[in-house]
């Protein structure tokens, strides 16, 4: 009340002094009044704070001290600043001119303790905004920090301030004033409950299949999740706070889920099912040779299955991509199929296939075969697998494919074929090859020739009886050797030489033989005369005749460039543009060819399916593919197969091949840059019961294109197994077509391998295939894949392009 009383006095005095004219300041005018100030007889400020007031009364020009350096004054005519300095106290004395004062106690601060509404400890969510937290006291002037702003941030007005949680974890906020007082805030950014999730103690989810979503909740955000084995179980994290659980094979896994401050729970996961392993076959199973089992199914276990024979050569085993298998015999004897899941537990069946029976074969122990035809027969009996021999290959030849036996005459005469299975017992067949008077015996070769020095020129041998021998009468300047019906000369050094072709019947035909100089067979190559290729591709052709050794140079290489080796050459184009090929032997002959070399890029030509068996009656379809059209096609042996049609304009295009008689034909595919396929396609005697056809194919390991067989026979419906789901997929298309697809892994690339794992290079790998029609009856076809090196060399495990051992 006295400072209120006190300033109102000393405004009414001003106020006087105004009205009066009074109060000017000038020396020696008084007024009658004390010297006062408007100021309270105790001032607080804060530091950087000033306050005004003003001075009158006394005896003018007025000024004023300060004791301390925590606060100053500062005084204009009648008006008084007084600044806070830094926290302290301190005496400010206001002087007139006759020395009169008065004295103001000045503190800087706030006199208090400083202070603040927030808590000791604050719990905050991620992302969540704390109240508004107020700071009084000290200074009045504060500053708030955070001792980890990666885990609290702070928004600070004034006396002021929100807290803000960013990550988990635990940091402290500082507020301090200007006077060095301060306070601290221990800030919690979590959830302040122990870890869980939602889900149960055990998840169960099949192969291929993703769990309910499950939360997660309490601990310290973020949330991690592990897989203990992430090639059985995966794991999605939908959201931050929730995952699902996707079976990848069959299997025991545990996910673990961590929050930020290491606290973990865990959770069980089984994929598959949580039944033993088991199938519906019996642990005995017989099937005849040729004939197919019932379907039998698989459950439980870790629900991806395997079923495999221990000798394929017995039994072959066939699997659906669902979970079905037969079993079909190929050969009497004993197997054993095992039915295994991916968790490593086995099911053992065991196989008897065939028959008691003694070895039989439906020919006579004696036969007569024309030269040239072919005699079919079936054999039967024995156990497991059926070989066969001839004494004299030159005059008979005989083969086997599965129980059908075919003997081929090749030349007039006498031979035995011996049939045998795999254990003791065997069976003989006497063959005489034609019944006539046979042609004289010849050779291709003229009486006289001349063969130049370190050239092997070759003949043909015929007519007579086979076996055929061939010997030279001065070795030192030529040799020959004989392989079947093909002779071989070879020249040394310049001389003569006689040489003699003898039959086994003693009949002699005489070749006199000059080596050195002189007329011989012209230079020559089986490269046209005119050569187009692209860029990167290359073109590999035969030498001959002449006198060797040969040279072959380009015009141009940068252009086409070429290297040779003994008896042939190859073309390798580099550049568009055109360049002359010559070949020259050690006589001088030569020999020019053209070649055009075009930018277009080119790929290799090829057949689709490769090497193919099929019945006699049967009409397989091939299908052409890259390389350039147009395509001419060409049949070495039609009296095996009809080959149509003989030119095809486009890639993609097909020709057909109407087999005639038993045998094998060669077929060569040309496209218009000289690329080369040559494939054979072989004809046994026909079957009435069901047949696949063809029934023995070949593709190669990067070909990705489906396949389609033909079905013969037999009461459909079919239905269709293979042997190896992963490189091939198999289905009826329409009523009888058995289509070939690719298997689950996208591709047909293998790494042959042989029974100890050892790895074979480009070798090739069978699998089988089975139709199986409504009465029972099944078949089986051969698909091999030629491995072209795109595994991994010996000794690595699969690679490239997800390769697998077969």
């Amino acid at each position: 009340m006295t400072k209120l009383i006190r300033a109102f006095f000393a405004m009414t005095v001003i106020s006087l002094l105004s009205a009066c004219g009074g109060g000017g300041g000038s020396a020696g005018n008084t007024s009658g009044v004390a010297l006062f100030t408007t100021a309270p007889e105790k001032v607080t400020v804060a530091p950087g704070e000033t306050l005004t007031y003003n001075i009158g009364g006394g005896i003018p020009n007025y000024i004023a001290t300060t004791s301390s350096t925590s606060a100053s004054v500062k005084v204009t005519g009648k008006e008084m600043k007084i600044s806070g300095v830094s926290g302290g106290s301190a005496v400010i004395t206001v002087n007139d001119a006759s020395g009169a004062k008065v004295i103001i106690e000045v503190t800087v601060g706030s006199g208090v303790d400083i202070f603040t509404s927030a808590p000791e400890e604050v719990t905050l969510g991620i992302g969540q905004v704390s109240s508004t937290f107020t700071i009084g006291g000290g200074s009045r002037i504060y500053t708030v920090a955070s001792g980890n702003r990666q885990i609290v941030s702070v928004t600070q007005s004034g006396s002021e301030f929100n807290l803000t949680g960013v990550s988990v974890g635990v940091a402290t906020v500082t507020i301090t004033d200007s006077l060095g007082g301060s306070k601290q805030v221990k800030v919690t950014v979590g959830s302040g409950v122990d870890l869980y999730t939602t889900a149960p103690t055990t998840i169960v989810v099949s192969v291929g299949a993703t769990s309910a979503s499950y939360q997660i909740g309490g601990g310290s955000e973020v949330y991690s999740l592990a897989s203990s084995d992430r090639s059985v179980a995966s794991i999605i994290q939908t959201t931050p706070r929730s995952f699902s659980v996707i079976g990848q094979s069959g299997g025991r896994a545990v996910v673990t889920v961590t929050d930020s401050f290491g606290k973990s729970v865990q959770v069980n996961v089984v994929v598959g099912t949580l039944v033993d392993l088991f199938t519906t076959a019996p642990s005995l199973v017989s099937v005849g040779v040729g004939t197919s089992s019932a379907i039998y199914t698989i459950g439980g276990g870790s629900q991806i299955y395997a079923v495999s024979s221990s000798d394929s050569r017995i039994a072959t085993v066939g699997q659906t991509a669902g979970k079905e298998f037969i079993i079909t015999g190929q050969t009497g004897g004993k197997a054993v199929v095992t039915v295994k899941d991916s968790l490593g537990k086995e099911i053992k069946i065991d196989v008897v296939v065939g028959t008691v029976d003694a070895l039989y074969s439906t020919a006579a122990s004696e036969i007569t075969v024309e030269v040239g035809g072919a005699n079919s027969y079936k054999v039967g009996g024995g156990t497991t697998i059926y070989s066969v021999g001839s004494s004299n290959v030159g005059v008979a030849r005989a083969t086997l494919t599965g129980n059908d036996l075919v003997i081929t005459g090749v030349a007039t005469g006498k031979a035995t074929v011996i049939v045998r299975d795999s254990t003791t017992g065997s069976l003989t067949i006497n063959v005489t090859v034609g019944t006539g008077t046979p042609l004289p015996l010849f050779t291709t070769a003229a009486s006289d020739i001349v063969v130049g020095p370190g050239t092997s020129p070759t003949f043909t041998i015929g007519g007579g009886r086979a076996p055929y021998q061939v010997t030279s009468s001065n070795i030192s300047v030529l040799t020959t050797s004989i392989s079947g019906s093909t002779m071989t000369l070879n020249g040394l050094v310049v001389g003569t030489a006689k040489v003699n072709v003898v039959d086994s019947a003693g009949a002699i035909v005489s070749i006199n033989v000059v080596v050195g100089t002189g007329t011989s067979v012209p230079l020559f190559s089986t490269a046209p005369s005119s050569i187009t290729l692209t860029s990167g591709s290359t073109a590999t052709y035969t030498i001959g005749g002449g006198t060797a050794p040969y040279s072959v140079t380009s015009s141009s290489i940068g252009v086409a460039s070429v290297t040779s080796s003994a008896n042939s050459f190859t073309v390798t184009g580099v550049s568009a543009g055109s360049a002359q090929i010559v070949i020259r032997d050690s006589l001088g002959g030569v020999v020019d060819i053209g070649v055009t070399i075009s930018s277009v890029a080119n790929t290799p030509v090829d057949i689709l399916p490769g090497d193919s068996t099929g019945a006699v009656g049967d009409t397989l379809t091939f299908r052409i593919s890259g390389g350039s059209p147009a395509y001419t096609v060409t049949n070495n042996n039609p009296s095996i197969a009809n080959v149509s049609p003989t030119s095809i304009t486009s890639t993609g295009g097909t020709f057909t091949a109407q087999l005639l008689n038993v045998g094998s034909t060669s077929v060569t595919v040309v496209d218009a840059q000289g690329q080369v396929k040559r494939i054979t396609i072989t004809a046994t005697a026909a079957s009435s019961f069901l047949r696949i056809s063809p029934n023995v194919i070949l593709v190669a390991e990067e070909s990705r294109n489906t396949v389609d067989l033909s079905i013969y026979g037999g009461t459909p419906p079919y239905r269709a197994f293979t042997s190896d789901l992963g490189l091939t997929s198999v289905s009826i298309v329409g009523t009888s077509t058995l289509r070939v697809g690719l298997g689950s892994t996208g591709n047909r690339c293998f790494i042959p391998v042989d029974s100890s794992g050892t790895y074979k290079p480009l070798g090739i790998g069978t699998i089988t295939l089975t139709v199986l029609d409504s009465l029972g009856a099944s078949a089986t076809a051969q698909f091999n894949i030629q491995d072209n090196g795109m595994g991994n060399a010996a000794g690595t495990p699969p690679g490239i392009g997800g390769c697998t051992p077969l």
